[in-house]
Formats: C-alpha cells, structure tokens, sequence
C-alpha cells in the first residue's frame, strides 16, 4: 500500500509539473513581459533581448510558431518608441534587422499575438526605415478604427504589400479592415490602384465577396466621375438642383440637426466659407439629412446656427434618393465637387487647411 500509495504521489507531482510547464510560445511572451527597457541603447537591448531568446528556442526545438513570436514581441517593442509620433531616431539597417525576425508569409506567423498591431507595427518600421516621415509611416486607417479618419499612401502600401504576400491566411485576418477604409473614406485611388491585386491574390469567400461588393456600390462615387443628380428644396420650398451650380466649384456640408459633431464642426465649415466669399466661382452650401418630420427642427435650426447665409437643403431618407445615391453612413460628410460636375471627393476632409488645398487646387483647374 505504502509503494502504491508513493507511487500515486508521484503521478500527481509529474502531472502538475506537465500542466505547470510553459509551451515556448508562452515562455517567449513571459520573457517580453519581464523585459525591461534601458533608458540608452534601447534598440540594441530589445536586439539582444530577440537574440537570447532565439538561442533559448533553438537549443528547446521550439516550434516556428515560438519563433515568430519573439520576432512580433521585439517589432512591438521597437515600434513603441516611436510612440506618439517621437522619433526615436533609429538606424535603416538596425530596423532591417529587427524585421527580419519574422517572416509575414509564413502561416505560423498570423498565430501571433495581437496580430493586427504586429502588422501595423513591421509595415510603420518597414516605412521609417525607407524614409517615410514618422508622423506618416503608420498611416491613420487602422485595423481596429472605428472613427471617421482619412488615410495616406502608407495606409495603401501596407494593403498593397500585404496582398503581394500572396498568404491566405495573413490577406483573410487583417485585410476586412478594408470595410472601414470603404466607410470612412469611399471608393479612394488608393483602393482603385490595389483592385487588380485584391482579385488576383485575396482568398475566395465570404470576406472577398463582401469587399467586392463595396467595390461594386462605392464605384460610382470615385473620383473623377459625374456627381449622382439630385434637386433638393431649402426652408422656403425652393428647388435647387446640382445642375445649377455647373460652371462652379461647390462645397457640400452633409449633416443633421440630430448629430452634435456635425454641429460642432459647423462653425469651421462657415469660417472656411468665408475665406471664399468674394469669389463668384465657387459656392458652398449645406444638404441636412433629418426626416421629414424633423422639418420644423431643421428649418428653426438654421437661424440659430448662424447657417442663413447660405443655401441650406433638406434631403430626408423616403423624399429622395440623396442618402441612397451617396452611401450616406455617417456624418458629417464634406463633398467638393468641380465646375463640370464631377466628383472631386465626397469624402472630403474635416475643415481646415487640408481641405482648403483640395479646394484651391480644384480652383486652378
């Protein structure tokens, strides 16, 4: 009984010891976890934090999943120095080797650990080390975005690159992002130039299918093509159609009386107004999207927001197509559109000086 029971001890010690031991991936997230970062020689301590941990995983067989997690934690660890748009000043062949520490077409490498920051990360780095501006190289239209923001050419050159990849599993697992590029800022060049590409090599399913289709509704509101027609009436009942404005640059508000955003921004779209006012080939004007019953709260609403120097429409949803023809989603939304009718962007930017410059460049034409 005494051996027997010595014996049962000895199990449980051994199977508590096994449920105990740590898988390498999760030694390699343990030891990131205790890192501590210097003061000086930031890099070169996260460099050498990567390569001890290597030399750990070679020597225990780890599994490649292991390695490509040490690789993210160190790209991680990198990227946080540049934090806040600080330049942490870091070497092109010091962020060239860090990067090597994973490879992206690996399927291995989608199992890593908050995978979409481990991606924005390597392709804000990869960026920097090419020369990108660091307030620029991360771009702004992130994975897990979830307010309006426009992106840049970073943005579209980590989809681009993504996708040239060629790994079905990584293109599946970041790229839905592609649904708020759609919704924040349309049917962009950038999304047109990866079209090709997105066909060719995005997995075939059900998340392919879907940003097809975005493709397909958002098509007719890129750039360059004929503004959809609308005629609208301001508070006095009279029409006004966009026809009208042909022979002029016009400069669309599209908001709400229920929305307190597009309301706080108001005082910035008629300062911006005014900087145009002795102009006579531009116009600018504001098309709210209340409903039919909110009529009186629109019409009462424009005195009080100082909105009466202007033309101000209503485009309520069953009175028109307007929110229909363009994909209204949110708001506010800016439009510019040129003096042949054709789309400069309706998902222009907030006002300010980014929006003044497509306005004037628009001017020039």
């Amino acid at each position: 009984m005494k051996i027997a029971g010595i014996i049962f001890l000895l199990f449980v010690s051994l199977s508590g010891m096994a449920q105990q031991a740590e898988s390498p991936k999760e030694y390699v997230i343990k030891a990131w976890n205790e890192f501590q970062l210097p003061e000086k020689g930031a890099i070169k301590a996260i460099l050498a934090q990567r390569d001890q941990i290597i030399r750990y995983l070679k020597a225990n067989n780890a599994a490649v999943e292991a390695e490509q997690e040490n690789g993210a934690q160190a790209i991680r660890r990198a990227a946080d120095l540049y934090d806040e748009g600080k330049d942490a000043q870091l070497k092109s062949s010091e962020i060239k080797k860090l990067l090597k520490g994973v490879d992206l077409s690996t399927k291995e490498f989608v199992n890593c650990t908050s995978l979409e920051y481990v991606i924005e990360d390597y392709f804000g780095l990869k960026a920097v080390a090419e020369g990108a501006p660091v307030d620029q190289a991360w771009g702004s239209m992130w994975f897990n975005t979830t307010v309006e923001t426009i992106g840049n050419k970073y943005d579209y050159q980590r989809y681009r690159q993504i996708l040239e990849l060629n790994n079905p599993e990584l293109s599946l697992a970041y790229l839905s992002c592609l649904r708020s590029v759609f919704r924040y800022n349309g049917y962009t060049k950038g999304l047109d130039e990866i079209r090709p590409l997105f066909d060719k090599n995005m997995p075939e399913g059900a998340l392919k299918d879907e940003i097809n289709g975005l493709y397909k509704s958002y098509e007719h509101l890129k750039q360059g093509n004929v503004a959809p027609a609308f005629t609208l009436k301001d508070f006095r009942g009279k029409e006004y159609s966009l026809s009208d404005y042909k022979g002029k640059v016009l400069v669309i508000d599209v908001w709400a009386t229920w929305c307190g955003g597009c309301i706080a921004k108001l005082p910035k779209y008629m300062e911006m107004a005014g900087k145009y006012k002795d102009r006579d080939d531009i116009v600018f004007i504001t098309i709210s999207i209340d409903d039919k019953g909110a009529y009186n709260s629109w019409k009462y609403a424009l005195p009080r927001l100082k909105l009466m120097g202007m033309t101000n429409l209503l485009a309520s949803k069953g009175e028109c197509t307007f929110q229909k023809d363009y994909n209204i989603t949110g708001i506010p939304r800016y439009f510019l559109i040129d003096k042949e009718g054709k789309i400069v962007s309706v998902y222009a930017p907030t006002p300010g000086k980014d929006f003044e410059a497509l306005i004037d460049m628009t001017l020039q034409k």
